[in-house]
């Protein structure tokens, strides 16, 4: 077993505590009934009392827990709900999408499925159209709440509180001549997503584009996505939004019930 610091840097310019703490992470998981400290301190090629240091931090984080005996150590719940909250975001991807690609054959344009990352919005999975020109709006990308139709979708799930809390740290950017800027006006849109269902944006984020969105629901009611398309202006025009209102609709509504929500 070699002796070491339990910080420093590795050569190539890695943390040389991160990386022996994962491979105790790594070790530890392949045994369904935990290791012990000497067991763990020889797979890892650690001092025993390097190892002891490196998985107590990990406890008192919560990703290693130990048994009864406090003898051996076992993966923590901390890992687990890591794991659960990835999980959870690529069911919901996979879950979309087939119903972006119906929506973005049905509209000729991209589709996209957009969930809450911090104040903004992240485009989870997105459908490319065949249209010659397609919007930028990659997966993982990150949009502003405020200007963006899935954005408005995702705030029209919000109860009131949560709504206040989330507009009182957000900053009203304007990105364009037609963002809103004024959050009355932004709270009676959101009032107005409510009742109809359906958000817009037009040419409030970019200037060259319109959008429509529609929150998505799941098993417990909760709005925990936005699903929507967008266009070119030249493509998109405002009577377009009205019509592919209800389709918008639809395919939330198919989503949600795909997850689990029912009317």
């Amino acid at each position: 077993m070699r002796s070491g610091k339990t910080g420093g840097t590795a050569r190539g310019g890695s943390i040389q505590s991160l990386n022996r703490a994962f491979s105790i992470l790594e070790e530890i998981a392949r045994h369904e009934h935990g290791l012990g400290l000497v067991e763990l301190s020889c797979a890892v090629d650690l001092h025993t009392s390097t190892a002891h240091h490196l998985c107590k931090t990990l406890l008192d984080l919560g990703y290693l827990s130990q048994s009864e005996s406090g003898k051996r150590y076992r993966i923590g719940r901390g890992i687990f709900a890591l794991a659960s909250s990835c999980a959870d975001e690529i069911e919901l991807a996979r879950t979309a999408r087939p119903i972006l690609a119906e929506l973005s054959k049905s509209t000729g344009e991209s589709a996209h499925f957009a969930v809450w990352a911090g104040n903004q919005v992240l485009i989870l999975e997105r459908a490319y159209s065949d249209s010659a020109f397609q919007m930028n709006e990659r997966a993982g990308m990150l949009r502003p709440a405020h200007c963006t139709a899935i954005g408005k979708a995702l705030l029209s799930g919000l109860d009131p509180a949560a709504l206040d809390e989330r507009l009182e740290d957000m900053a009203l950017t304007p990105y364009s001549p037609n963002t809103m800027v004024d959050k009355e006006q932004l709270r009676r849109e959101i009032e107005r997503i409510r009742t109809d269902g359906v958000a817009f944006d037009d040419s409030e984020y970019n200037e060259e584009a319109r959008c429509i969105a529609a929150p998505v629901r799941d098993f417990r009611n909760r709005v925990v996505g936005a699903i929507g398309f967008s266009g070119p202006v030249w493509r998109v025009s405002l009577s377009d939004l009205n019509k592919y209102s209800a389709l918008t609709r639809e395919k939330s509504r198919s989503l949600s019930l795909a997850l689990g929500w029912r009317e």
